[in-house]
């Protein structure tokens, strides 16, 4: 019961911080404003993005076909047994070649994403944000 008043507290700051006061200041036209008790609040730009799966490959495609290919990470691995050292340096195609079963994964850091559509949110670049499942909001921050 806890958990689920703190999250509905929670859901309540966040509404606050990204939808009433960045409105309320762009109302006025303020972006940030200090306290007489010293504390500031600021409203500025925050980023979020996260790959479907079922955009990921076209997602992928996009990154790699755009210079961005460096971003995706890939994996590659496969199990084996006691004593098969020698047959575990051998390359992927050369383990399927003699049976080893493998698997491979590919993904993109969720902060590297996120840091690639603010760098290029920020230099006026024009991006695919739905297919990148990327956003551009703005939060209200207070420092003291």
């Amino acid at each position: 019961d806890l958990e689920d008043k703190l999250k509905v507290k929670k859901d309540y700051k966040k509404h606050l911080s990204e939808n009433v006061l960045p409105n309320l200041f762009a109302e006025v036209g303020l972006s940030e404003i200090k306290l007489a008790d010293g504390r500031h609040l600021k409203v500025g730009n925050y980023y979020g993005a996260s790959i479907k799966e079922a955009k990921k490959e076209a997602a992928f495609a996009w990154l790699r076909n755009n210079g961005f290919g460096d971003m995706i990470k890939n994996q590659v691995s496969c199990s084996f047994g006691r004593d098969e050292d020698e047959k575990a340096r051998g390359l992927i195609d050369t383990l399927n070649e003699k049976g080893y079963p493998s698997s491979q994964r590919e993904w993109v850091e969720p902060s590297t994403l996120r840091a690639f559509i603010r760098e290029q949110h920020e230099a006026g670049k024009e991006l695919p944000m739905d297919l990148l499942g990327a956003f551009v909001g703005q939060k209200t921050t207070i420092k003291e």
